[in-house]
């Protein structure tokens, strides 16, 4: 082979890899779509543990019954009292599965199960306590005075 013919060879593997390369670099930075979202989202639930998982539905305080907060499955919380309107505030709820990705010191508790609200700007770290049934959720407020509150299902 001429020293022509090589050279051609040579130019024509270093643009195939270099259109290769090109087009493999830009598939890992696009965007995601809506669906890979979505899957992340479903993915996030999927990892929750029961403890959890049993926080989802409508809760009563049993300190005070005009108080409910309620978890959905589609992470939102809302928390109501009876007679006042305006105190109503729904956010965000979520296990903290990776303790070291947040900014809050947790106690060191093996095992222990973490909640993240999001409520009115302000981020509300707790604890379920093993006291918790399917019938009474009890929750150790971290990011206060680490009272405990206690509620009972509603639905």
């Amino acid at each position: 082979m001429s020293t022509k013919g090589l050279l051609s060879v040579v130019i024509v593997l270093l643009v195939a890899g270099g259109v290769y390369w090109f087009v493999t670099d830009q598939k890992g930075s696009a965007p995601m779509d809506e669906s890979a979202s979505s899957n992340n989202e479903a993915s996030s639930a999927m990892k929750m543990s029961p403890e959890a998982g049993r926080a989802v539905g409508k809760w009563q305080s049993a300190d005070d019954a005009k108080f409910t907060r309620e978890f959905r499955e589609d992470s939102t919380v809302t928390d109501m009292y009876e007679g006042d309107a305006a105190a109503t505030m729904t956010g965000t709820w979520s296990q903290v599965v990776d303790i070291s990705a947040e900014p809050f010191e947790f106690p060191a508790v093996g095992g222990a199960t973490f909640l993240k609200l999001v409520l009115g700007g302000d981020t509300l770290y707790f604890a379920v306590s093993t006291d918790t049934t399917v019938d009474k959720l009890v929750l150790i407020n971290l990011s206060g005075r680490g009272n405990i509150l206690t509620f009972n299902r509603m639905q």
